[in-house]
């Protein structure tokens, strides 16, 4: 039964993180394109930092999630 949690907890984890790395891709995309019709500098800049605060955020909870319930 314990064999089976740790796999469903690992399948999770790379699950998230496959899907939190697609759509950082997808959304960083979407920022280059948004990004050509802004003016302001710093708002342009902005849209990176927020996204990768974002995505490293979900990152860091998948690894976790990992770590802390693996653990014996």
């Amino acid at each position: 039964m314990a064999t089976m949690t740790y796999v469903l907890i690992i399948l999770v984890s790379i699950l998230g993180i496959s899907l939190s790395i697609y759509f950082l891709r997808k959304n960083v995309i979407r920022i280059k394109e948004k990004n050509k019709t802004e003016p302001k500098a710093y708002k342009r800049g902005l849209n990176y930092v927020l996204t990768g605060l974002w995505y490293g955020y979900l990152l860091a909870f998948f690894i976790g999630l990992t770590l802390n319930n693996l653990h014996p």
